[in-house]
């Protein structure tokens, strides 16, 4: 019989340290690539707006007159108007997000699970000028021929009233930007809602069962256990909703006038005035700067909610740690 000897715990410890350092190497690598290409991504934009956020930051964020050939710079219509079509798009996208989330996780048949689940990740990769050409040539007009006259009738009602007061009807507004959107970020929110439903404990499920739970319970449970995924999963859609370009600028109408709370009515965001302006912008070195400088607060708004988003998860993590 042959008698194996094996190599003292030293020299494999010292044989799997060379193995590692290539990884190591790598992830150096790829650490330094990533903040190299956000540093290239952020002084650049930093350097060509210093000099006008620090100049005109104060007329940027408090005005809303519009007109670069006249020299003047108010943007706030445009940053409401993110944010406006932001809030709206994530709030009906949350419950379709959700639900879908459940029904291809949980009621779907087992067979067609899989199914779901793929369909629903294929929406998140039809190309967003799909759904903006969608929008402009047949889900705007039909709204504007069967719901938006009814929804202008409601002008003359207390509070709610605004947000449907206008005086001509379009396809190309707030509410079909929005509308468009919630479709596009739904996808995002629900395949980070379902994963995180698919790797819940199953003893828990057997748990509410064995207490004489119904599916309904179960579902509540699974809901309430995973409460800091279906957060992440809202900003991650109200973050892809704040920077969606091109179907909001197909269907928004892009108008500079004043920013109005209503839904009904024509607006602007941020990246649709960028995408609509940077030609003509080229030239007039002001102007460029004006839309850098708004880039960047785009970006700020967005670094915000991002954070605002991971504190909420945590606190919420940490309330399931301890019940």
């Amino acid at each position: 019989m042959k008698i194996r000897f094996f190599p003292p715990p030293r020299a494999l410890a010292r044989r799997f340290m060379i193995k590692e350092r290539p990884l190591k190497a790598l992830i150096v690598l790829g650490l330094a690539g990533l903040l190299s290409a956000l540093a290239l991504l952020l002084v650049p934009l930093l350097y060509n707006s210093a000099d006008f956020l620090l100049s005109r930051g104060a007329e940027l964020l408090s005005s809303m007159d519009w007109s670069p050939y006249r020299g003047r710079f108010g943007g706030l219509q445009f940053v409401l108007g993110t944010l406006w079509v932001t809030f709206w798009a994530t709030l009906f996208a949350t419950p379709l997000a959700v639900s879908l989330a459940v029904f291809a996780a949980e009621l779907a048949p087992v067979k067609l699970k899989g199914f779901f689940g793929g369909l629903v990740d294929l929406i998140a990769a039809v190309p967003s000028v799909v759904y903006g050409y969608w929008g402009l040539m047949i889900f705007g007009p039909l709204l504007a021929q069967n719901l938006y006259p009814h929804l202008q009738s409601l002008a003359a009602l207390p509070v709610i009233g605004t947000l449907f007061a206008t005086s001509a009807v379009s396809p190309q507004c707030f509410l079909t930007a929005i509308l468009v959107l919630s479709l596009m970020v739904t996808p995002y929110a629900s395949a980070i809602i379902r994963n995180s439903y698919e790797m819940i404990p199953r003893d828990l499920v057997e748990a509410v069962y064995a207490l004489g739970g119904t599916r309904w319970d179960v579902i509540k449970m699974n809901l309430g256990y995973i409460k800091s995924s279906i957060i992440a999963g809202v900003v991650i859609a109200a973050g892809r909703a704040m920077g969606e370009t091109m179907a909001v600028t197909m269907l928004i109408g892009n108008s500079v006038a004043p920013f109005e709370p209503c839904l009904l009515c024509r607006g602007a965001t941020i990246t649709s005035l960028v995408a609509n302006e940077f030609e003509e912008a080229m030239m007039n070195p002001l102007h460029v700067k004006a839309l850098t400088a708004l880039i960047v607060i785009l970006i700020v708004m967005g670094s915000v909610l991002l954070a605002l988003g991971r504190k909420v998860g945590r606190s919420l993590a940490g309330v399931e740690t301890v019940a």
